[in-house]
């Protein structure tokens, strides 16, 4: 899979680490935000309604929007979690409390070498950053993490593969907007997975 660039992975990792395990306090809750699951490969599961957790935050001393923390409870999904191809794409598309699409997160994924009673987790992030090689190219302007998804999977004794204990979101509060006089900007996914051992044995 295509990775970050190095610089925007230690910009901004500390920062997704936080949000994503509870380090920072949220300042309240949104209700009303769902998601619709699904995967495809060699089968294609049934599509899953399920409601979304949203934190939000207060970072900024000037008051700008920090981004939502979503999460996703997969607990009451089957006995195991959600059952998926070894091989395919999974699909999540997050809704707002209005029922209108905010980021519909679609991540290929390969697990056919994934062994029994193994589990791993892929992450995605979608940047808005600027885009190489463009009329105003410059290499100083910043990047902005927009969206994340981070979905866990675990392979029971017979090597079926489940999404398992939950899904993790952060996504934009705001709409922003750059100056095309400083810097051509684009949204490009990455995504990303442990290496080196890419799959860990079950507790």
């Amino acid at each position: 899979s295509q990775s970050a660039p190095a610089s925007t992975n230690c910009l901004l990792g500390n920062f997704e680490e936080s949000l994503l395990n509870g380090r920072i306090e949220p300042s309240g809750v949104v209700d009303g935000f769902t998601v619709d699951i699904g995967a495809s490969g060699h089968f294609c599961p049934k599509h899953i309604a399920l409601p979304v957790t949203a934190f939000f935050f207060s970072l900024s001393e000037d008051n700008a929007p920090s981004p939502y923390l979503g999460h996703v409870n997969l607990d009451g999904v089957g006995r195991r979690g959600y059952h998926i191809p070894k091989k395919g794409t999974v699909q999540v598309t997050l809704f707002n409390p209005n029922k209108a699409v905010v980021k519909m997160f679609v991540v290929v994924y390969d697990l056919a070498d994934m062994p029994p009673n193994s589990r791993t987790f892929l992450r995605q992030r979608t940047l808005y950053m600027p885009v190489k090689g463009g009329p105003s190219d410059n290499k100083n302007a910043p990047v902005f993490l927009r969206y994340l998804i981070h979905l866990r999977f675990t392979s029971n004794k017979s090597g079926k593969v489940y999404l398992h204990t939950d899904v993790r979101l952060i996504f934009a509060r705001d709409k922003l907007e750059f100056d095309s006089r400083v810097a051509n900007y684009e949204l490009r996914a990455f995504t990303e997975g442990p290496v080196n051992p890419q799959f860990s044995p079950k507790r």
